[in-house]
């Protein structure tokens, strides 16, 4: 699911990132975040760059997520891009927010989401983790017991020596 979510919004804005520039330009005029909306309004500033980079990052992370290769490291990439999506579009008085409940839950389900993936141990089961481990451990020689020839021979029916 976290996988599909960030595919589904990278598609977004690769055929057309012409909006990116206005949502950034509203959000950084409307963002009371502390200093934040100087950071925001240098990016808009740059958005062309800037959309082109996440929509990249974007299809990366769902790409690791869904494949299951470097899931865990997928998931953090997409917690801090979760984490500065909230900061950037939740947290300012722009026309988006009037529902504040929905566009918070909109932008914090992704951090918990993507936290999850890094916190739990079946995020990489059926990926390409999981496989390379499997390989790694099935290729190891096996111990062999230390035996003697009469503990080998116990409860057997082994003819008598002469």
């Amino acid at each position: 699911m976290v996988g599909t979510y960030w595919i589904y919004f990278s598609l977004m804005k690769w055929f057309d990132r012409s909006w990116v520039g206005d949502l950034l330009a509203t959000a950084a005029i409307g963002n009371y975040v502390p200093g934040y909306s100087q950071i925001i309004k240098y990016v808009a500033s740059n958005s062309g760059s800037v959309a082109i980079t996440i929509t990249a990052v974007e299809t990366v992370i769902g790409g690791l997520i869904l494949l299951g290769i470097l899931t865990r490291i997928g998931a953090a990439v997409g917690t801090v891009l979760a984490l500065n999506l909230m900061l950037t579009f939740v947290f300012c008085r722009c026309p988006w927010t009037q529902d504040f409940p929905m566009i918070f839950w909109f932008y914090f389900f992704p951090i918990v989401l993507n936290a999850q993936v890094i916190f739990d141990r079946s995020s990489d089961a059926l990926g390409l983790q999981s496989v390379v481990r499997k390989v790694r451990f099935s290729s190891k020689p096996m111990k062999r017991r230390n035996t003697t020839t009469s503990e080998s021979n116990a409860g057997r029916n082994a003819p008598p020596l002469v």
